[in-house]
Formats: structure tokens, sequence, C-alpha cells
């Protein structure tokens, strides 16, 4: 639905568009692959250096506090 709210002071989603369907096929993705590398690979290694970082600052924190 692409009807802006508008009641004559305010104008809202009057540029609105929505998101353009994007199709994926194996080519495009084996593309992105050879050049960004795997990214679910990329995502998880992401995922776990937050996760590693948040219980060291954690750890050291409640060390901190407790000593």
């Amino acid at each position: 639905m692409n009807v802006p709210y508008n009641n004559g002071k305010v104008q809202i989603g009057k540029y609105y568009q929505k998101p353009q369907y994007v199709e994926y096929d194996q080519d495009m993705l084996l593309l992105q692959e050879s050049l960004v590398g795997d990214v679910k690979a990329i995502r998880r290694n992401r995922l776990f250096t937050t996760i590693y970082v948040a219980v060291l600052v954690f750890g050291v924190f409640g060390i901190v506090l407790f000593h």
C-alpha cells in the first residue's frame, strides 16, 4: 500500500517506495561468494567474536566489581 498519510500539516510516507524484488540466482551468488568470500562464515565469525568480547567485558567487569 503506497498511500501516504497527509493531514494538511504532516505528510508521512510521501516519498516511500516499496523495496524492489531481487531475484537471487546461482550465478549471482557464486560471483558474490568469489568476490566477498563465504558470507555465512563471515557472519558466524562476527557473531562468535561479538559473544567472546561481551563475555570478556562482563568477566572483567565482574572481577573488578567483586574484588
